[in-house]
């Protein structure tokens, strides 16, 4: 049985979800219009050949177009990601609060799931925190359970 209070139980349960990706060249414009339509704050960016080369958030979009006087209708998306050796990323053995004293520690909320170079998924700061909670909730049940209700 996978234990889904690690990155690895985490990437089970959202197998579902498609990885959403664009290429280097994208236009920012472009790369906000995919975030909003699939309500997420972050990318995958990846080359021709597949392989992970960096990230890109909104919070990039702000920062290095927004508030540089950019336009997102000419600034590609390789301007401004956050390149692939920058990246601050987890593994799938990482237990979720690895994952979050790792993204309170760098002020990120995306944190990609990375093994031998290989891109796996790509788990948000709300996907942990929902791990968590539910990993509480099981504690809980577990406690209640072992002492017949009293506590």
């Amino acid at each position: 049985m996978v234990n889904a209070f690690t990155v690895r139980g985490m990437l089970v349960e959202k197998e579902q979800q498609v990885l959403l990706e664009v290429a280097p060249e994208t236009f920012v414009i472009t790369a906000l219009d995919i975030m909003r339509k699939a309500k997420v704050g972050a990318l995958v960016v990846m080359d021709q050949e597949g392989s992970f080369v960096g990230i890109v958030t909104e919070r990039d979009y702000a920062w290095k177009v927004e508030l540089e006087g950019k336009a997102a209708t000419r600034t590609n998306v390789a301007q401004i990601m956050t390149p692939a050796k920058d990246v601050v990323s987890v593994t799938r053995f990482s237990t979720l609060e690895e994952a979050l004293v790792l993204m309170d520690e760098h002020h990120v909320r995306h944190l990609p799931v990375i093994e031998e170079g290989k891109l796996l998924g790509l788990i948000s700061i709300r996907d942990v925190m929902h791990g968590i909670v539910k990993h509480q909730i099981f504690l809980a049940q577990q406690f209640m359970e072992s002492t017949g209700g009293r506590s």
